[in-house]
């Protein structure tokens, strides 16, 4: 399909957008899943065999969030041909922020020195990279003041995991597949339009299937410590995520998105999701009727980094070569709650 005969629908013809630069940041320490096998005291390599999960990096003690944005921000700004100073908005996805408040985001502002940018956090579990790609594409369709969008998305789950022998360990079998570290893109205005639609969708009655559950509604004390409670939990209500949750809503999504701009799924070039589960990747391919070789996979030597994966995905994905001037992009990730989102773009 020819850019023209794209539909865009509510966008301002002078002002569009583009990715313009990417980058990512792991931490030194890698954990492979026979050391954390040994750990764990349970077949991890076995259970994570089809999720295509291979290690997973871990933040030092003295690393933060906002460290890893930090580290893969300055990477995009350098790709985007940008200095810090450039950026508009500052827009930091993560659920595991420095803190409850103040934001990460102005965090994030301050290390990198970015004077003229404003910031913000959103949280919508893995999914909100994606969703963030979206909001600074739009801003910068709608905003004359904004030019250039810092979207960087980074995760230290691995300090809300309890890796303590199986029998005992509260965060169980899922919290293995877990991992550290930073993505960022830079969207720019563009002379021609990157950034094409977006869509999501939620199904909140999931929100007690994962989570790290301490807040106003449950706040820290004491007993939660002791028993383990402030660390990621699963099936908190024992309400269980089905096992194809993602491979019966992500085609929809996909096609909902597709139809915004009257394109079709054999228009698509690649699709990028969350680095968490290939055989759902895979699946969902499959119903889209998209060879594998239309998707990237970086789960088996990243392992998985929440708010980052996608944008690891991205940067691996054109430092292969994968990605190319006029290809037609999405980006489909969910994440706990559950919310899921789709970002299309055309790759100029």
């Amino acid at each position: 399909m020819e850019l023209k005969d794209l539909k865009l629908p509510g966008m301002d013809a002078r002002r569009w957008a583009k990715i313009s630069g990417t980058g990512i940041y792991l931490p030194d320490k890698k954990i492979t899943n026979e050391e954390l096998g040994r750990r764990m005291n349970y077949d991890v390599e076995e259970y994570l065999e089809d999720m295509g999960i291979g290690l997973r990096y871990q933040a030092a003690p003295d690393e933060s969030t906002s460290d890893m944005a930090a580290e893969a921000a300055r990477e995009a700004l350098k790709d985007a041909r940008i200095a810090p100073t450039d950026l508009d908005l500052i827009i930091l996805a993560t659920d595991t922020p420095d803190y409850v408040s103040p934001p990460t985001s102005a965090v994030l502002q301050y290390k990198l020195d970015a004077t003229n940018a404003g910031s913000f956090d959103i949280n919508a579990a893995c999914t909100d990279e994606t969703i963030a790609m979206a909001i600074a594409s739009q801003y910068i369709a709608l905003d004359p003041g904004i030019d250039h969008v810092l979207v960087a998305g980074a995760y230290g789950m691995t300090k809300w995991l309890d890796w303590s022998d199986y029998s005992t360990s509260s965060s169980k079998v899922l919290g293995m597949l877990f991992s550290d570290g930073g993505g960022a893109i830079i969207v720019s205005r563009s002379n021609e339009p990157g950034y094409l639609a977006s869509d999501m969708t939620t199904v909140g009655e999931y929100w007690d299937a994962y989570g790290i559950y301490l807040g106003t509604a449950r706040p820290p004390n004491q007993e939660m410590i002791e028993n383990k409670r402030h660390y990621l939990r699963f099936h908190e209500n024992e309400h269980h995520v089905p096992p194809d949750f993602n491979q019966r809503r992500w085609p929809k999504l996909i096609n909902s998105t597709l139809n915004k701009v009257d394109a079709e799924v054999s228009d698509l070039d690649m699709v990028l999701f969350n680095q968490v589960d290939r055989s759902a990747a895979e699946e969902t391919m499959d119903r889209l009727g998209l060879e594998l070789s239309h998707t990237h996979f970086v789960m088996d030597k990243f392992g998985y980094s929440g708010s980052a994966s996608v944008l690891m995905a991205l940067n691996d994905a054109l430092k292969t070569g994968k990605i190319e001037s006029g290809d037609l992009v999405a980006f489909c990730t969910s994440g706990a709650g559950f919310v899921l989102s789709v970002s299309l773009f055309r790759w100029v």
